[in-house]
């Protein structure tokens, strides 16, 4: 059976190679022809930043997805993740019911796809992109609010299409339909992502995951990402994929081994304190892996974070806390990544145990202060710059640079002052400040950097020092431009 899939899956490629619609050309999603790091939407280079309060925003209908968007793109939003995940009470199943709690395999509920359609249409209409992950093995994994198998109609006991058997548990559905060779479930699982791909291909808003931190294997994520790569084609768009792994180093490396398969990377465990570092470590991760896929043959590609963990004062040690959460929003700008997202928050109302902030109030003001940067500073023609050095007891900072034209510094909070070298030289520059927390803009100030160790007798020193600190310990962006 397998053979039989791989065989057909080759044809198929081979089919739609001459007629593949190439990406971008329609104005659909696609990495930045100028910059690849970054993406780029309707022809224009887009940083993508977020929050939202759920993964699966496509299950809400109505007036409660509509506030819902309309409160992200008001604080400036223009990303968000949605998982084809029906864990949460009250969620549509894909297959049709029959009678309560029966489920017809062979049968879509139509009420399912109105909900995609709906969801889709409205974020297109806001120029909000979709981050789309196809399988969410914890939908039918663990216990209480992710432990659904017992109810799922993917259960053999509540549908009248698989024999008592077929699956067993989650792993039978996922990584086990494709070791297995479980024709049945293969089949289904063909038509679901047939009847999916169909639909979404119709919009340019979309790239897509395989799965939520897979550890489904190299061949089941791999099968896939052809299989809609070629379903896409289908429909007349190239689409753009990659997988999400729980180790943030190996989602780099599946994807720069598969580059013919994937076209970025998607980090998201590096934002969390159980996988990833907290400070300037999860900083450095995202520009060693940058150096690793520049170095690579096809060249840089973007780096997502659809998922930027922690909440509150840090009772789920496994995510952090809310402050760590905005410093690593910010880091992820001025690490160049192409996106960054604040996570949903606790799952039940009123639940102080959660992953991520969601769009709370502080969610809004950091998506609000990170427009007002991105307004003033070309991120897309710059690069994450390491030569600023901390002085005294200072904390850590981090910068971004076009190379002898302007430089940005972020300033987490705390005590801090830093040198800068713009390493090439110059005699004037202009330095504003934007204070993050009043979401407002200092008076430009125009200085004349000092000279350092340049008297003729030591020739082996720094140059051109630019001397920076804040106004006080709050958080704060410095912005310096060359003025002669």
């Amino acid at each position: 059976m397998r053979k039989r899939i791989i065989l057909s899956t080759l044809i198929l490629t081979l089919l739609v190679t001459a007629t593949l619609v190439a990406a971008g050309d329609d104005g659909g999603i696609r990495p930045y022809r100028n910059n690849p790091w970054y993406w780029e939407y309707k022809g224009q280079p887009i940083m993508l930043i977020g929050a939202s309060d759920r993964d699966n925003l496509w299950q809400w209908t109505g007036e409660r997805l509509i506030e819902h968007l309309d409160l992200i793109e008001s604080a400036g939003g223009n990303y968000v993740r949605n998982t084809m995940s029906d864990r949460n009470e009250g969620d549509t199943f894909a297959p049709k019911e029959i009678e309560d709690g029966l489920y017809d395999l062979e049968q879509w509920n139509e009420v399912y796809w109105d909900k995609l359609k709906f969801f889709l249409e409205e974020t297109e209409k806001r120029g909000i992109i979709v981050h789309l992950t196809l399988w969410d093995w914890f939908d039918l994994s663990g216990a209480g609010v992710y432990g659904r198998f017992a109810i799922h109609p993917l259960n053999p006991e509540n549908n009248i299409t698989w024999e008592p058997g077929t699956i067993n548990d989650a792993w039978d559905y996922y990584g086990g339909s494709l070791d297995t060779n479980n024709e049945p479930v293969l089949a289904y699982q063909h038509r679901y992502i047939d009847k999916l791909i169909s639909i979404s291909a119709g919009y340019g808003h979309v790239f897509y995951n395989i799965a939520n931190e897979s550890g489904l294997g190299v061949e089941w994520d791999n099968y896939w990402a052809e299989y809609i790569k070629n379903a896409a084609a289908l429909n007349g768009r190239d689409i753009h994929v990659t997988t999400m792994l729980f180790a943030p180093g190996n989602s780099v490396r599946r994807v720069m081994t598969y580059r013919n398969i994937y076209s970025f990377a998607e980090v998201s465990q590096n934002n969390q304190d159980a996988l990833g570092p907290v400070g300037k470590k999860h900083w450095e991760n995202l520009l060693f892996w940058r150096k690793m896929i520049a170095m690579s043959d096809e060249g840089p590609m973007p780096i997502n974070n659809v998922k930027v963990y922690g909440q509150g004062v840090g009772l789920n040690t496994a995510a952090g806390t809310e402050k760590e959460a905005v410093e690593r929003f910010w880091r992820n700008i001025f690490g160049g990544a192409a996106s960054t997202r604040f996570h949903r928050p606790a799952m039940r109302a009123g639940g102080t145990w959660g992953w991520g902030i969601g769009i709370n109030e502080r969610a809004r003001q950091t998506l609000r202060a990170a427009n007002m940067f991105l307004d003033e500073f070309d991120i897309f023609g710059a690069e994450p710059y390491e030569a600023i050095e901390m002085v005294g007891n200072s904390v850590d900072s981090y910068c971004l640079a076009i190379m002898g034209k302007a430089y940005a510094v972020y300033f987490p909070g705390g005590r801090a002052t830093v040198h800068l070298d713009p390493w090439v030289y110059m005699e004037k520059i202009s330095v504003k400040w934007l204070d993050i927390a009043s979401l407002s803009w200092s008076d430009e100030v125009i200085i004349e950097p000092e000279w350092n160790n340049f008297d003729g007798t030591d020739w082996w020193g720094p140059q051109r020092i630019i001397t920076l600190a804040p106004p006080n310990h709050r958080s704060y962006v410095a912005v310096v431009r060359v003025v002669e």
